[in-house]
């Protein structure tokens, strides 16, 4: 009925360049300066937008998203968050669905039957539209959502043009995006608007949309100083949707989505959830500690990650080096050559796991890479691909030592040890921090000790945060909230019903079947029901015809009895062509 909107490795031994720079660049403490990033608009990743969706209307959305591309093993680059045609059509089948789902009188701020359903549908797209695009709707914004309302309530009743209206809010880029662009000051940096703060700070603690408190705080100008951030910030840490954001973070951090998919030796179905509360619960108890205590509490023995990190058949001390190499110590490594090779050691029950991939450091095709992957990934062999502990494998005792950098050590406890006095495992924690965060690309210095959450704290406090530096390009949307004056009165009386229409159609002809539902809570003796005209009527029962061209409106009879709250009355007619 209506369109709507919508490398290569080095050489062994080599010391690779320190996070944020490469060889020849600066070092750190040049290149990691806190000052303006690029003003840019960021869209929903699909973690962000199942959550704000759910906040928004009460409905967990179903239809799949197309997968985004990762960057760093992140999927919340802002460059790399487009939306092309399949994933536009998603969002469209998404917001309809969710449209139609939702508990509809939940939502309304108003009683359409008292205040008058223009009135009401005005005062919920501005409702809904100032929650869905984290900031006031402006008046040409407004406009068009009430007409697309109008335009159906007049054949199809007051809720159905409603669930119309937030079916077109969920696929605007209002919704779909989040600028960061600000308003230029003199110096000519743009400081974001306290709306953009606001839902800055919501999405980096909650990882969904601003709650009223803070959209409020956003409507009050009440978000621009440091003083007034901090205390916002600190509000939304103390909530346990700071805990879970941290989860996801570690989730991400350590590719524990594939825990879903992966196919292992042994695995059940139920496995796979409990493995992961176990992590959200591990993540849960450090969260007010040091990060240091994420490794000391056994990070690196939870089932989900070595489960994740392994062989559908077994352990892979390839895997679970390179999660060590890239998701630790953030060094990313190189695809191996294309026309080598690259399959695991054939299984023989013979050899152990670390007999059978001594070939990698012997092979100088392969040592280059391997002897920096390798000997981190041996120190996992006392757990099997499950994560199961071991003592034995197919007979042989469990060799686990290994080395990191030529630094020796005997089973994960002591990698562990060794990760958290390593300056570049700390750099690495608080830059997966920042990219997660910003969205962009993002470097890290060396810390020193820090806290599991507190990248996420100290990102607020940054002028990374608050301070955007560009182009004069077109600035958001600026929009002021209605009063009571603002509303519209209808032009059509439309009464306290809905109703529902069905016909039979043989082109030349129709007939229309009409049932009208008391939506209010008295008893309703009038009622109007408005058409376009599709022909001549030539019959109508049970009701009272007013032709007048271009509409037909139809009211009860003069011996029509009245409808009950809650219940129906039908009427027809038959028109030719």
């Amino acid at each position: 009925m209506i369109a709507l909107i919508l490398l290569a490795c080095g050489t062994p031994g080599s010391v690779p360049a320190p996070l944020g720079a490469t060889a020849g660049e600066p070092g750190l403490d040049e290149v990691c300066l806190d000052e303006a990033t690029a003003r840019l608009l960021r869209r929903l990743s699909h973690a962000e937008y199942t959550a704000t969706v759910e906040d928004l209307v009460g409905v967990t959305p179903t239809v799949t998203l197309a997968t985004d591309a990762e960057v760093h093993g992140l999927q919340n680059d802002a460059e790399a968050l487009t939306v092309g045609g399949l994933l536009a059509d998603q969002y469209r089948s998404s917001a309809e669905e969710v449209a139609w789902a939702m508990d509809l009188d939940a939502t309304l701020p108003c009683d359409p039957w008292t205040l008058g359903q223009k009135a009401c549908a005005t005062v919920f797209a501005e409702d809904l539209g100032t929650r869905a695009f984290r900031r006031p709707i402006t008046q040409d914004e407004l406009d068009r959502y009430v007409a697309i309302w109008e335009q159906v309530a007049q054949d199809d009743g007051f809720e159905e043009g409603a669930r119309w209206i937030v079916a077109a809010l969920l696929q605007s880029p209002n919704f779909l995006y989040r600028p960061e662009l600000g308003e230029r000051g003199d110096d000519g940096l743009y400081r974001l608007t306290d709306w953009e703060i606001a839902s800055e700070l919501s999405y980096a603690t909650w990882g969904t949309m601003p709650d009223a408190e803070l959209l409020a705080a956003a409507e009050a100008g009440e978000l621009h100083t440091a003083e007034q951030i901090a205390a916002q910030t600190d509000q939304l840490m103390a909530d346990d949707r700071a805990i879970a954001t941290t989860q996801q973070l570690v989730a991400i951090w350590l590719q524990l989505d594939r825990l879903d998919s992966v196919s292992r030796d042994g695995l059940e179905d139920a496995d796979r959830a409990t493995m992961r509360e176990e992590t959200d619960a591990l993540v849960a108890d450090a969260f007010d500690g040091p990060a240091s205590g994420l490794l000391d509490a056994g990070l690196l023995t939870e089932r989900s990650v070595l489960t994740v990190h392994a062989l559908p058949d077994g352990s892979s001390p390839v895997h679970r080096g390179v999660l060590v190499r890239e998701r630790l110590l953030c060094e990313e490594l190189p695809p191996p050559p294309a026309n080598l090779d690259t399959s695991p050691p054939e299984t023989d029950t013979s050899l152990s796991t670390r007999e059978r991939y001594a070939e990698h450091s012997e092979n100088p095709e392969c040592s280059g890479c391997h002897d920096r992957i390798d000997p981190i990934g041996f120190g996992f062999e006392h757990f099997d691909g499950v994560g199961a502990r071991r003592d034995t494998e197919n007979g042989h005792p469990v060799d686990a030592s290994g080395a990191l950098d030529d630094v020796p050590f005997d089973g994960v406890d002591e990698l562990g040890d060794l990760l958290n006095d390593d300056p570049r495992y700390r750099a690495c924690y608080l830059q997966t921090w920042r990219r997660h965060l910003t969205g962009t690309e993002a470097c890290a210095e060396d810390p020193g000790e820090l806290d599991v959450a507190e990248p996420m704290a100290a990102q607020t406090r940054r002028v990374a945060f608050t301070t955007r530096e560009g182009t004069a390009e077109d600035t958001p949307a600026r929009g002021t909230r209605l009063t009571l004056d603002d509303l519209p009165v209808d032009d059509i009386d439309y009464g306290a019903v809905s109703w529902e229409l069905r016909s039979d159609d043989w082109g030349s002809g129709w007939c229309g079947y009409v049932n009208v539902t008391n939506e209010s809570g008295d008893a309703v003796t009038d009622w109007q029901v408005d058409l376009d005209a599709d022909g001549t009527v030539t019959n109508n029962w049970s009701s009272t015809l007013e032709d007048q061209g271009a509409r037909w409106v139809f009211t009860p009879t003069e011996w029509a009895t009245a409808i009950e709250p809650g219940k129906s009355t039908e009427f027809g007619f038959c028109a030719t062509r």
